[in-house]
């Protein structure tokens, strides 16, 4: 959970400008752009652009990529601001679930 609240709130307040990216085709980037749009944090650096960008990516190898793709896919569909703010976090939960289990499958193999 703790790695969640970082990304979470890494992206409620990342912005990214009205820049032409050309490479905006990387859906992680896209992801975070597409929420500095509805959350009204358009003046974002791209410094701050690449890092949420990691932060996406760090989270897809703790998470996976199912969890990190559908909350991608959702921040892609939503109107407002918080309805994806609501797709990260439906995210987080998912693939902290899967944090979870993990934890769980190695401790169980430990203690037997």
């Amino acid at each position: 959970m703790k790695k969640a609240i970082p990304i979470i709130v890494l992206l409620a307040i990342i912005g990214a400008g009205v820049f032409a990216f050309a490479y905006m085709r990387n859906p992680n980037r896209a992801a975070c752009v597409r929420i500095g749009e509805l959350c009204g944090g358009k003046d974002g650096t791209k410094a701050q652009l690449d890092q949420c960008t990691d932060q996406v990516e760090q989270w897809r190898k703790v998470a996976g990529d199912a969890p990190v793709d559908k909350g991608i896919a959702c921040v892609d569909g939503a109107k407002t601001c918080g309805e994806a703010m609501g797709c990260v976090a439906g995210a987080g939960i998912s693939g902290f679930q899967k944090v979870v289990d993990d934890f769980l499958k190695g401790f169980g193999k430990a203690t037997q």
